[in-house]
């Protein structure tokens, strides 16, 4: 635990998708700054980006977790000091606002006529959509800094210390729960888990991804993102602060200082693996696969045969958010505010414009539409 608090105040606030390798830890005699954020340059414009609609929140979004959620025609946002707000996702008009008297660590999730949301003492709370009154609340026993996911039956939910907890979804009782190894050092953040097929895949701060049976908890397997290989706390961070992705059978994960590593669901184990450093999770589009690195360079792979593409060290240190394809290009914000449209065949940048004042934290679609969400919880909709 002091290990954990030594390096949180080292670091400061550390967002899933903010650079550790910008932080400069090591230096050499070169006369390249590699703490200094990579300068824009032109491109050649393929797409124009068009701000739809702003919404400002105003409230702390520093690891980029409060993202909207979709469900029934409603866009339902969330902000650090407890108000959840209910948006035509076509105009932003405001439908309904509840204000909670808490402060929230997470944004909402909605599904199955419920919504839910999280507070920072660890408590999970279920709502009824169509009338916004409490159904439930349940400690995890540890802050959650990402959002839960629905099914109809069970809300998961996975906490800082390290936990996969299921919670019955009209109730809020305990259904099951596993705990992790946790690792002595670990970055703040941590990533969704995702339902499938009846199975809850998660990765965990020990770099590892699991897969749990949805309805009882039970333990199907798990297998390494990445090995530790250094020789020091530090260099055997692994963290996995991302959800997986799905691709051609196989399902993919990414970590801290490891891997961008496919594993087969049939034979229950990885079955390829590329060195890569992220807090993202892959971005899956166009017949390609592509990690945004924690320095912010991007590299690529075919999904077809899994071998090498391009690769894009354009946006270096400019602590990119995490990516999403949108109308066949990779959307991707940055620390100044830049969204950037990237032909995900080449990574040629196409398209670009300054939608925020403040870093971009992370980027969602739906129903024809892309939005930003920076650092301060100011919600941008764009169209191409």
């Amino acid at each position: 635990m002091q290990n954990k608090l030594i390096l949180f105040l080292f670091i400061g606030i550390l967002s899933s998708c903010s650079s550790l390798s910008s932080l400069n830890f090591w230096s050499d005699d070169s006369d390249e700054d590699i703490s200094k954020p990579a300068e824009l340059v032109s491109f050649q414009e393929e797409a124009a980006v068009n701000i739809v609609w702003k919404k400002s929140f105003k409230s702390s979004n520093e690891l980029g977790s409060f993202k909207p959620a979709f469900y029934a025609g409603q866009m339902l946002v969330a902000d650090s000091d407890g108000e959840i707000t209910s948006l035509n996702p076509k105009t932003g008009k405001v439908n309904w606002t509840k204000t909670l008297e808490r402060e929230l660590a997470a944004g909402v999730v909605s599904g199955f006529g419920k919504f839910v949301v999280s507070d920072t003492e660890g408590n999970v709370l279920g709502f009824d959509l169509e009338s916004q009154e409490s159904l439930w609340e349940t400690n995890i026993g540890g802050e959650v800094l990402a959002n839960a996911v629905i099914d109809a039956s069970l809300v998961v939910v996975k906490n800082s210390v390290g936990e996969l907890v299921a919670l019955d979804s009209s109730s809020g009782e305990q259904k099951w729960t596993f705990r992790s190894q946790l690792p002595a050092l670990t970055v703040r953040g941590t990533g969704e888990p995702i339902i499938k097929d009846g199975i809850v895949f998660s990765t965990f701060d020990n770099g590892r991804l699991g897969a749990f049976q949805l309805n009882t908890g039970f333990f199907l397997w798990d297998g390494p993102i990445s090995f530790v290989e250094g020789s020091s706390e530090l260099e055997n961070l692994l963290d996995a602060d991302s959800s997986p992705v799905f691709a051609n059978q196989l399902i993919f994960a990414t970590n801290y200082q490891g891997n961008l590593t496919a594993f087969d669901l049939a034979q229950k184990r990885p079955v390829w693996n590329s060195k890569a450093s992220s807090f993202h999770s892959p971005v899956i589009g166009q017949g390609m696969i592509m990690v945004i690195q924690d320095d912010g360079s991007i590299i690529s792979f075919s999904s077809s045969n899994l071998a090498p593409s391009w690769v894009s060290e354009e946006y270096k240190i400019r602590d990119l958010s995490n990516g999403e394809i949108f109308e066949n290009y990779m959307l991707v914000g940055d620390l100044e505010g830049y969204l950037h449209l990237i032909n995900p065949m080449t990574g040629k940048t196409v398209g670009r414009k300054k939608v925020s004042g403040n870093p971009i934290k992370s980027l969602v679609t739906y129903g024809g539409l892309a939005y930003t969400i920076d650092q301060d919880s100011n919600l941008v909709a764009i169209s191409l």
